[in-house]
């Protein structure tokens, strides 16, 4: 759960806290000396306290709250967390040794490595970008031969080409009219044996 960060080191300014219902918060009044200057710092959950300092909480610990009675149930969360961290020594200076801590550790290696592996493909890309960037690649009006003969002379679209009109009306037309009547047959003779199979 993500926390609040408190201001640390606070025990030589403290003054009281208090339990203000108003605001349904705690409010630790401070008094700098040497500024002359007041001021407060606002609790509004129990647990932003752990936060503080191991100072500031041997400091909350000594001072007790101060409450109204019908207010005592709330404050009393207050006063518990304080008094827990003061046993447990839980503070923001203190690294709990935790599965959460692991977790937490996992994490961000794999996350750390995740980007690792993102910016290499991005240098990759840059690099085969910076490599190709003389290259023109092959447009429709840039035939490539070898990729040319493995298309049938009837599927190149040269109708302005003399040499290719006259190959179609002598030769092409009936190969492509020869090419079609084996297709059909091949389709009638798998359509006979679909049928010879089911019988």
């Amino acid at each position: 759960m993500p926390l609040r960060a408190i201001e640390q080191d606070f025990f030589d300014m403290f003054q009281a806290w208090l339990y203000n219902p108003s605001t349904a918060e705690a409010v630790i009044s401070l008094y700098d000396k040497t500024t002359e200057e007041a001021r407060r710092i606002s609790i509004l959950d129990p647990m932003w306290l752990v936060n503080c300092s191991k100072k500031a909480i041997d400091c909350l610990f000594v001072n007790k709250i101060v409450y109204d009675k019908k207010d005592k149930a709330i404050a009393q969360q207050y006063k518990s967390v304080v008094d827990v961290c003061f046993a447990k020594e839980i503070n923001s200076g203190k690294n709990w040794k935790t599965s959460w801590r692991e977790l937490e550790v996992d994490e961000f290696l794999k996350e750390y490595k995740r980007s690792l592996r993102s910016k290499e493909i991005q240098r990759k890309a840059a690099e085969r970008g910076r490599r190709n960037l003389g290259y023109v690649p092959p447009t429709d009006q840039t035939p490539i031969e070898s990729e040319e003969n493995k298309i049938p002379k009837w599927d190149r679209k040269r109708d302005g080409n003399p040499v290719y009109r006259n190959w179609w009306l002598t030769e092409g037309r009936h190969k492509r009219r020869r090419m079609l009547a084996e297709r059909e047959e091949k389709k009638r003779q798998k359509a006979r044996e679909r049928r010879r199979n089911r019988k």
